[in-house]
């Protein structure tokens, strides 16, 4: 008999005048998930079930090693995030009745300049959490997405200053003709003032319904989220792209309200969400501070927390 063989199971002992906890487990486990047949990246994941007020502790080695043997065999997908759940959840010998999953990574998606045949690559952080109490489960879709925004207020000042420019640089000439004021608009002299911009981002949680859990597609979304947007980060770029990056800021200027308000149409649209939240974060070049809007679709509070 080894030394493990004797050695008591102080997890397993039993304990009186004590209270149930709603959730023990494993924070930030780092393991490598396959997010589709031929691709895995790595993950974080945490790992949790309730315990009865009877009992000391979690069995936390089954946990870990339950969920190495699911990420060799499963492409991630909430069914199968539901079938380790429930299984997590059996494991603990009836001293667990819920339990909490949530898988983080980040997925590689390759995109095409605006203008040019360039490609670069994107890394979109996401994802999925599931819990389940009282016989019910919540599915959970979350991420985030980066983009430009250029401040409508600075724009409407520059034009402004321009204008002034204009006025000062033509002052006694009329008329003026075309082509000096074309060639004037080329000058450095021209750009008077320019309206501030910045990277920006979107933060988003959705509730999927449980019958469309595996039909809803991440990936789509993030297409359909950035083409609301307008003015989504971009990877390699060459002068026509960043030129046409240039237009799409000037022909969509946002407050950090325009672009929850523009997610939110996106969101609207999505017949397999139950409910949402999703935030604007503009991370401002005028101020040492950062601005942001929110909304919200259902009761505050509960899985969004």
């Amino acid at each position: 008999m080894t030394l493990t063989d004797k050695a008591p199971d102080v997890a397993r002992e039993n304990i009186t005048d004590s209270v149930p906890i709603d959730f023990s487990g494993i924070q930030d486990l780092q393991v490598p998930v396959r997010i589709t047949k031929s691709l895995q990246v790595p993950a974080r994941v945490n790992l949790f079930v309730s315990l009865k007020a009877s009992q000391r502790g979690i069995h936390m080695s089954r946990m870990y090693h339950s969920f190495h043997q699911f990420c060799a065999q499963e492409e991630l997908s909430f069914e199968g995030l539901k079938q380790f759940l429930l299984k997590m959840i059996q494991d603990q010998k009836e001293n667990s009745q819920s339990g909490r999953v949530k898988v983080s990574a980040e997925w590689p998606i390759e995109r095409k300049a605006l203008k040019s045949d360039s490609f670069g690559w994107r890394y979109y952080p996401f994802f999925y959490e599931i819990t389940y109490k009282e016989g019910s489960y919540d599915f959970v879709l979350g991420g985030e997405i980066l983009y430009s925004s250029t401040c409508p207020c600075s724009a409407a000042l520059s034009r402004q200053i321009i204008s002034s420019q204009f006025d000062k640089e033509f002052s006694g000439e009329d008329p003026i003709k075309k082509e000096k004021v074309s060639r004037w608009l080329t000058e450095p002299s021209s750009l008077a003032a320019v309206p501030h911009g910045q990277k920006s981002k979107l933060t988003f949680r959705l509730l999927v319904k449980p019958d469309q859990k595996d039909q809803f597609s991440f990936l789509q979304f993030v297409d359909e989220m950035e083409e609301s947007l307008a003015t989504p980060v971009q990877t390699f770029v060459k002068r026509e792209d960043e030129a046409e990056f240039a237009r799409l800021n000037g022909t969509h200027l946002m407050f950090c309200e325009d672009a929850v308000r523009r997610a939110a149409q996106c969101l609207n649209k999505q017949s397999s969400l139950l409910d949402y939240f999703v935030r604007a974060r503009h991370y401002e070049s005028l101020h040492p501070f950062q601005v942001e809007s929110a909304l919200v679709k259902g009761v505050p509070g509960g899985w969004r927390v």
